[in-house]
């Protein structure tokens, strides 16, 4: 984890992201998605292998979810995006649609600080792809959304 704590606006603008993220997560659920709000406890920038944002979910949204993306195929991302104060505030969203045919969504709030950002920026660009890693506290387990472009986080 990053010893650093995370510029003062995200604490400042923390409920803020996360009334949007549910806002989000309403209008899909009436569009007829099925979906999953991830109310992390934690963002980290990763750089090496693996690379991406690694999200720190609660062991109850953790199980949700691998239940969800179990036999799912997500095929489309969405980046919402606002800069303040040295951060970037995200909500990340996955669409797809499960083994049934329903349409599934998983909405991830997210930041990233500004200073940490363009080593990460660099890797996924050198790539040409960007992921979002979801895991518990006890980092036993991971679900990792593909991003084909990486521009939407940068």
């Amino acid at each position: 984890m990053n010893s650093q704590s995370p510029p003062p606006v995200v604490a400042d603008r923390w409920q803020e992201l996360m009334d949007d993220a549910e806002a989000t997560e309403a209008e899909y659920n009436e569009e007829g998605y099925r979906t999953l709000l991830i109310r992390p406890g934690d963002v980290t920038p990763l750089t090496n292998v693996p690379f991406g944002l690694d999200v720190l979910a609660p062991g109850d949204e953790f199980e949700a979810l691998e239940s969800l993306v179990e036999g799912a195929t997500f095929d489309t991302s969405h980046v919402y995006r606002n800069e303040e104060g040295g951060a970037r505030f995200l909500i990340v969203v996955v669409e797809g649609t499960d083994a049934d045919g329903e349409d599934v969504a998983v909405v991830v709030p997210a930041f990233l600080d500004l200073a940490e950002s363009d080593s990460l920026e660099e890797r996924a660009t050198d790539a040409g792809v960007m992921y979002t890693h979801v895991r518990p506290l006890s980092d036993d387990s991971r679900v990792t959304f593909t991003h084909e472009d990486p521009g939407l986080f940068f």
